[in-house]
């Protein structure tokens, strides 16, 4: 796992650090005060519990998104604790504990600047060494207490109407599945457009100046995540521009595709179609370069919003990618061992300038039975090479058997 992991709202417009253990790091430099460090600790019947140093500790994003769950284990069952960031007050950092375990617990937050409707216990903390400000809270059987720091002082208030985890990952999931909804590998493509939403204007610029193809895909997937299209046409149309003069750049084909769609979200119906002739140009002349056909998403030195770009891309790709103005192709890298014998389905996924395609896969044996609907006007024909050569399908909707075994 990560050395820390992102929370925040959409736009990088606040964001914090969640670290191993579950502490929350806020930079205090966007509120004129130094940075802040948000621990949680648990007392139990056997002792006092510090996360930063428990085995038992698991941690996970919550179906990809950014909520972040950390578990750790006391007599009985688990103590969870999720954090995650609310816009309410600018952007409140919220934890919710939950008591999982078969008897009563204490758990201890700083109350710095804290907002909460659970009352604390009126002596200090005892047999733990915890910084000043902390402050014991009784936790019983099977309950939950939330706990909400604004990042000014004077913006506290209590904490009923903050939105709880669960409302959290719905919304961020709302967003995920505005733009296509996949039931593979789901919660790796929600954790990819999560980074995306949570990158601030200036990241997204920074990579579209170094990297045009993915910084385009970079700007899409947020509008297709209910962003607005049209401040940005200026610097798709320049983007446009480079990659026409490097039409072999990876993911070129892709961020073609993508920008014809925006401009026309954007309301630009003419320049979206001349990308789209541009972009079924190239791919006549066969000048465009050979698209991405690695299964891995990329790590290193690579910064979060290029990964991002690369993991979304490399999802969708998989499933349906655009071959020609009206030639679409499924499973461009063949269907995936770990896919076999599972079924799937996927909507929304862009088959070209006008058309998604929505499909779904029942498996028979070693035959997937494959359902299918284009949106689009009519022409769009599917083929699936790299599974079953002899499948064409070219009504707006329909199934067939691919005989995936053979």
């Amino acid at each position: 796992m990560a050395e820390s992991l992102s929370i925040g709202l959409r736009g990088g417009t606040a964001v914090a650090r969640v670290d191993a253990a579950g502490f929350v790091h806020r930079d205090g430099r966007k509120f004129g005060r130094r940075s802040t460090e948000l621990g949680w600790w648990v007392a139990a019947d056997d002792r006092w519990h510090d996360p930063r140093e428990e085995p038992s500790r698991r941690q996970r994003l919550v179906d990809g998104t950014p909520v972040v769950e950390t578990k750790i284990a006391v007599p009985g069952g688990d103590v969870v604790q999720r954090a995650f960031m609310v816009a309410d007050h600018g952007g409140c950092v919220v934890m919710e504990i939950s008591n999982e375990s078969a008897a009563a617990v204490v758990v201890a937050v700083p109350t710095s600047g804290l907002s909460t409707d659970a009352t604390a216990a009126p002596s200090e903390p005892r047999g733990i060494e915890l910084p000043r400000d902390v402050r014991v809270f009784p936790l019983a059987h099977r309950s939950t207490v939330r706990f909400a720091w604004a990042p000014s002082r004077g913006a506290g208030g209590g904490v009923d109407a903050l939105a709880g985890a669960a409302q959290v990952v719905r919304g961020w999931l709302a967003a995920s599945e505005r733009a296509s909804r996949v039931s593979i590998d789901a919660q790796l493509l929600v954790a990819a457009r999560s980074r995306l939403l949570l990158a601030t204007s200036g990241e997204v610029d920074d990579l579209l100046q170094l990297d045009a193809a993915r910084g385009v895909l970079a700007i899409a997937e947020r509008v297709r995540m209910g962003e607005p299209a049209a401040p940005h046409v200026e610097q798709i149309a320049d983007a446009v521009r480079r990659l026409l003069r490097k039409p072999n750049a990876r993911w070129a084909s892709r961020a073609l595709v993508m920008a014809a769609r925006t401009l026309a979200i954007a309301n630009e119906p003419l320049a979206g179609s001349d990308v789209a002739a541009a972009w079924a140009g190239v791919v006549a002349g066969g000048t465009l370069g050979a698209s991405d056909t690695s299964n891995a998403v990329e790590t290193g030195s690579e910064v979060d919003t290029a990964s991002a770009v690369t993991t979304v891309a490399l999802a969708e790709d998989a499933l349906v990618r655009a071959a020609s103005a009206y030639a679409g192709e499924l499973f461009a890298t063949g269907i995936a061992a770990s896919w076999r014998g599972i079924n799937f389905e996927a909507h929304g996924v862009p088959a070209g300038p006008q058309h998604t395609v929505s499909l779904a896969v029942r498996w028979h044996g070693e035959n997937a039975a494959l359902l299918w609907e284009v949106d689009g006007p009519p022409g769009l024909q599917l083929r699936a090479p790299r599974v079953d050569a002899s499948f064409v399908g070219s009504s707006q909707r329909g199934e067939a058997l691919l005989r995936v075994g053979a």
